[in-house]
């Protein structure tokens, strides 16, 4: 059986082209899911199953003349069509009974929370974070953190290596406690360790082994990386410190909006290319907060609502 003639089976029939015989051939394969092969999915589960199979189809049909089979190619193009989506189905199905479940863990705006998670190991989540974490952690402990900044204080077992991603940087640590800042929007991603060793690589290489008191800053735009020195033992934000070292004015703005939920912007040139550098409690009030930051940095501000506006 020629593959090219199935793939004009089918073209056929999303034509509306096709004759009475042929079109009962695609509507039995289609039947088929309704049978056997998937007996616990409800009607929207085995629409999207059947959909994801169809896509997969879809762009090795090419355009040709339309010609009409004859019923032995018929008979023959059913038989291998209901064998490839029976396949195709248990795949799917065997896949996804074997992916690990995630749990996903969301601050507000100026929230934070711990996590104590069922490996003994401990998770801070700053303002503003989305994580996932494995359900079962006795099987892997892969977590994945989507956006903003978390504290890990893990637990000691070598062999299931924790692991977390974010981004195009994963850390991996047999047992220590590090820090892991990654804003999807802020173009810079850090590591900061406070025990212990971590061992940082991105998909494209193996970056850096980490030691106490050091941290990695990754440049997300260009994959280049720096790793300094740090004097305090924790992350600011883990004592109640929104702490500015050096940021540009646009991670400035999102660690303010995450902490504090206020809108800052500006016009002025000169105050987005300031580097900002200072402390403020994340129990201030949002306005004092931003009227502290520009003060230190000679910059005024006044509110243009929804925005609070920094100026000469």
């Amino acid at each position: 059986m020629e593959v090219s003639k199935i793939r004009q089976l089918f073209k056929k029939y999303m034509l509306g082209h096709t004759s009475g015989e042929e079109q009962q051939v695609v509507e039995q394969w289609y039947q088929l899911f309704d049978a056997d092969v998937l007996p616990n999915m409800d009607e929207a589960e085995q629409a999207r199953v059947k959909q994801e199979i169809w896509r997969g189809i879809q762009p090795q049909i090419v355009v040709a003349k339309t010609f009409y089979l004859k019923r032995p190619w018929v008979r023959a193009a059913a038989a291998i069509l209901l064998l490839a989506g029976a396949g195709a189905t248990w795949l799917m199905l065997h896949s996804r009974s074997t992916a690990p479940r995630y749990a996903t863990y969301t601050t507000r705006v100026g929230e934070r929370i711990t996590i104590h998670l069922g490996d003994g190991s401990l998770l801070a989540l700053n303002a503003g974070t989305t994580i996932r974490v494995p359900e079962d952690l006795s099987k892997t402990r892969t977590l994945q953190l989507i956006d903003g900044e978390a504290f890990f204080d893990v637990k000691t077992n070598p062999d299931l290596p924790f692991i977390v991603e974010s981004g195009p940087v994963r850390t991996t640590v047999l047992g220590t406690s590090f820090n892991v800042a990654a804003y999807k929007d802020m173009q810079t991603l850090t590591v900061g360790v406070v025990s212990g060793k971590v061992r940082i690589a991105t998909n494209h290489e193996q970056l850096q082994v980490l030691e106490r008191d050091q941290e990695l800053i990754y440049n997300k735009t260009n994959r280049q990386m720096r790793v300094a020195s740090v004097d305090e033992s924790l992350p600011g934000w883990k004592e109640g410190r929104l702490v500015f070292n050096d940021v540009s004015f646009d991670d400035m703005v999102i660690l303010m909006e995450k902490n504090f939920g206020i809108s800052i912007s500006t016009t002025a040139d000169h105050v987005k290319s300031t580097r900002y550098t200072t402390e403020l409690p994340t129990g201030m009030d949002p306005g004092k907060a931003a009227q502290v930051l520009a003060a230190i940095h000679h910059l005024k501000v006044r509110v243009v609502s929804p925005h609070t506006v920094i100026y000469e």
